[in-house]
C-alpha cells in the first residue's frame, strides 16, 4: 500500500511507521542509527529530500541523510566514519551502517555567503530548528525522527499537500546563498509537479542574471539530473527555466529558437504552439519515452541550427544545413558546460545525423553501416524517433522500417570497425595483391572495395581481388 497520508496531531505520528520501514532496507538502517544516537541522549532526524519523498508516498526514497546534534569527536567513537573532501570541516561525515553510506551532519548554521555557493563558514548549534531553517525549500526543510513523527517548523507538509513550492524564509536571501537553487526550483516544479509561490517565482526572475556565475560545472550536472526524468518532464523543466529568465544565460541557443518559425506543412504539430522552432522540440521531448540525459539533451538540442541557418523560399522559412550548424553549436555548448568528450561525442553525432536518418530507406548499405555502427546509434534513434513521432508523419510505420534496415546491414556485416568503419578488407591482403607499401592508398583503396562489396551484395572471393587488384593498377 502506498504511503501517502500523515496525520496533523499533535505529535504528528506518521501512520504505520514499523510496517513503512520494513519494506525499505536503507531507510532501515537509518532508523538503527537514529537509535544509537537516541539512547547515547542526543538527538537524530532524518532529513531533506527522503522526509519529501516519504509523505508523497515513494516507497523506496534514497540518499537517506541524517542530522544530529552528537558532537564529532561522539559520532567518531559510536560509528566508523569517513571525511570526503574535508567536509568534516563543515561539520558532515559518512559511516556505512547496514551495507548503506549515510551522511551524517551535524546541526549548524551557515556563516556569510560570498561566492553564490557555500557559506565562508559554519558554526555547530544545538537546535534542529536552527539547522533547517537554512535549507532552500520548506519541502526539503523537514525531520523524521526514529518514531516517525515529523518535524516541521515552516509548514513543508501544507506546502506538500497544496502542491506548492517556495523557500525557507525571504527567497532572495536563500537565492543569494547559492544561485544553484534557482535551477534547482525548476526541477522539483517539473519533477513534482508542483506550482511556483508568487514572491519566490519573483526574486528567481530578479536573481536570474546570477546564475552565470556558477561554475559550468555545476550547471551541467544539475541539467543533467532534470535530463534524466522522462522527456514530458524535462520539456517541462525547459519551460521553467525559461519562465525563471535562467534559460537565456544557460542555454541562449535554446531559448533562441523561441524566435524561429517552421514551415507549418513540415511542423503542423506546432500550429496553434506559435508555431516555432522552440515549441517543435518540446513537443518532440514530451514524445520521449527515455529518462536517458544524453538522449533528451540531443532531443532538446537537435535543431538548435535553425537558430542560425534561416532563409526563405517562396514565402516560407527555410533552414538549409541546418543539422551542421547545430553540430558547431552543440560542440560549442559541451565547451562551455565542460562535458566530458563521450557526452559531447553523442550528442554532435545525434544531431549532425537526424536529417541523414530519414533519408535511411533510400541509403546505400556502405552509408546505412557508418550510421548503426557507431556506437551513438542509440542516441540518434531516440532523436529520430522523437522528431517522427511528434510530426505526426509515421502512419506507413517508416520509422520502424527505417530501423529494420539499419539493422540488417548490421547483422548482415557484423561488429567489425576500425575507427567506425566496418572492415571487411584486410590491409595486408591489399598490399599483398597490388604490391603497394603502407600508405594512403592501401586506405583508400580498402575504403572504397568496403563500399563497393557492401553497396552491390558482392561475395565472391576472386571478385573481390580483382577488383583491388584493379584499383592497385590506377
Amino acid at each position: 500500500m502506498k504511503f501517502k497520508r500523515y496525520l496533523i496531531e499533535a505529535r504528528e505520528q506518521l501512520k504505520d511507521w514499523q510496517s513503512y520501514i520494513r519494506r525499505n532496507k536503507e531507510l532501515q538502517a537509518g532508523v538503527s542509527i537514529l537509535n544509537k544516537i537516541n539512547r547515547a541522549k542526543y538527538k537524530a532526524y532524518i532529513v531533506g529530500g527522503s522526509v519529501r519523498d516519504i509523505i508523497l508516498g515513494n516507497l523506496k526514497p534514497h540518499d537517506v541523510d541524517i542530522a544530529t546534534n552528537m558532537p564529532m569527536e561522539e559520532l567518531g567513537r559510536m560509528f566508523k566514519t569517513y571525511d570526503i573532501g574535508k567536509s568534516k570541516d563543515f561539520g558532515i561525515v559518512t559511516i556505512k551502517h547496514g551495507g548503506h553510506d549515510f551522511e551524517i551532519a551535524q546541526f549548524r548554521n551557515d556563516g556569510t555567503y560570498f561566492d553564490g555557493r557555500r557559506p565562508e563558514s559554519v558554526t555547530i548549534t544545538g537546535k534542529f530548528k536552527e539547522d533547517v531553517e537554512r535549507r532552500d525549500f520548506t519541502i526539503n526543510a523537514m525531520g523524521i525522527n526514529a518514531k516517525g513523527e515529523i518535524i516541521d517548523y515552516f509548514d513543508g507538509k501544507r506546502d506538500i499537500q497544496n502542491k506548492i513550492l517556495k523557500t525557507v524564509g525571504d527567497p532572495y536571501k536563500r537565492f543569494g546563498e547559492d544561485y544553484l537553487r534557482m535551477m534547482r526550483l525548476a526541477r522539483f516544479s517539473s519533477k513534482l509537479g508542483f506550482d511556483i509561490e508568487g514572491e519566490t517565482e519573483k526574486a528567481a526572475q530578479k536573481l536570474s542574471h546570477n546564475i552565470a556565475g556558477l561554475a559550468p560545472e555545476r550547471i551541467k550536472d544539475e541539467l543533467m539530473k532534470s535530463a534524466s526524468q522522462s522527456g514530458e518532464k524535462f520539456a517541462e523543466y525547459i519551460i521553467k527555466l525559461d519562465k525563471l529568465k535562467l534559460l537565456k544565460h544557460i542555454l541562449p541557443e535554446v531559448m533562441n529558437l523561441k524566435w524561429f518559425r517552421e514551415n507549418l506543412q513540415h511542423h503542423p504539430e506546432t500550429r496553434g504552439e506559435g508555431g516555432t522552432v522552440f515549441s517543435h522540440v518540446l513537443k518532440a521531448l514530451k514524445k520521449s519515452d527515455t529518462a536517458n540525459p544524453i538522449k533528451n539533451l540531443a532531443i532538446l538540442l537537435h535543431d538548435v541550427g535553425k537558430g542560425v541557418s534561416l532563409t526563405h523560399q517562396e514565402g516560407l522559412p527555410k533552414y538549409l544545413g541546418h543539422a551542421k550548424k547545430s553540430m558547431d553549436l552543440v560542440d560549442a555548448i559541451a565547451d562551455r558546460l565542460r562535458m566530458s568528450n563521450k557526452e559531447r561525442e553523442s550528442l554532435i553525432f545525434a544531431v549532425g545525423n537526424h536529417m541523414k536518418f530519414h533519408k535511411i530507406l533510400n541509403m546505400k548499405p556502405s552509408k546505412i553501416a557508418k550510421l548503426v555502427n557507431d556506437d551513438n546509434w542509440d542516441v540518434l534513434v531516440a532523436v529520430a524517433k522523437a522528431d517522427e513521432l511528434v510530426r505526426g508523419f509515421d502512419d506507413k510505420g517508416d520509422f520502424e522500417e527505417t530501423v529494420n534496415k539499419a539493422i540488417k546491414v548490421k547483422e548482415k556485416f557484423g561488429m567489425k570497425q576500425v575507427n567506425k568503419q566496418v572492415k571487411l578488407v584486410d590491409g595486408k591482403d591489399v598490399m599483398k595483391l597490388t604490391g603497394l607499401k603502407p600508405g594512403p592508398k592501401v586506405g583508400a583503396i580498402i575504403k572504397q572495395t568496403t563500399e563497393w562489396i557492401m553497396d552491390n551484395n558482392i561475395e565472391d572471393q576472386e571478385e573481390i581481388n580483382n577488383y583491388i587488384i584493379a584499383l592497385g593498377g590506377k
